[in-house]
């Protein structure tokens, strides 16, 4: 994959005529960031995982404190003791398919299930189990950043293949374009980013599969 230096270099060249020299240095590394962004948000190619603490009793977990801006949702709970996956489901699914007292059934957790933005839940409750959770997440790749000159991040490369380094850099031009109101061109390097983003997109759906309960009481 290329680094940011590197993708900025090749959109340079790829500029027309001598619009590149309008630009400085922050315009493209603001150009390669809402890259990162756009790509990173539309297809959840860069995941994460961060450890949840557990307390005794307690259905739920505050996930303010342990992640960080930058993740986009939840996709996936493991728990290391028992060395399983928990499976997804919803508090509205637990009320139909357990009854309006499932916050008070302990057990080992079988299920994960979000209630808002921050709050994760367990099910069943984990009585004096304090064994945390793994819980993985979807999150926005990390920035580089270039302030006052001084360069960070510039030489590493994004956690994302190599096939795809096309698709950066046809989202720059397109910004970039954009703002010299080079409007056609910047159209066509869009749907050539949009072409790029939809292929990872798909190949980032397809990377890891694995058995999952589509719905409480199926079988497993």
């Amino acid at each position: 994959m290329q680094t940011a230096a590197q993708a900025i270099v090749a959109v340079k060249a790829r500029l027309p005529g001598d619009i590149g020299n309008f630009f400085d240095d922050d315009d493209y590394v603001l150009a390669y960031n809402d890259a990162l962004d756009e790509l990173g948000d539309a297809t959840e190619v860069h995941e994460i995982y961060v450890t949840v603490k557990r307390r005794k009793w307690a259905v739920y977990a505050d996930l303010r404190s342990v992640l960080p801006t930058t993740v986009l949702r939840v996709t996936a709970v493991w728990n290391p003791l028992s060395g399983k996956w928990l499976d997804p489901t919803t508090p509205r699914e637990l009320d139909l398919n357990v009854g309006r007292g499932w916050e008070k059934i302990v057990d080992s957790s079988r299920w994960w299930f979000m209630r808002g933005l921050w709050t994760l839940g367990a099910f069943p409750v984990p009585g004096d189990d304090t064994s945390p959770l793994r819980v993985h997440c979807s999150a926005l790749l990390d920035h580089v950043e270039l302030d006052g000159g001084l360069a960070t991040g510039l030489t590493l490369s994004p956690p994302i293949p190599r096939d795809f380094d096309m698709a950066i850099q046809e989202y720059m031009l397109s910004s970039l374009l954009s703002d010299r109101g080079e409007s056609k061109k910047a159209i066509e390097h869009w749907a050539s980013y949009k072409d790029g983003e939809q292929s990872l997109g798909d190949a980032s759906t397809k990377r890891m599969s694995r058995d999952r309960v589509p719905r409480m009481g199926a079988r497993r």
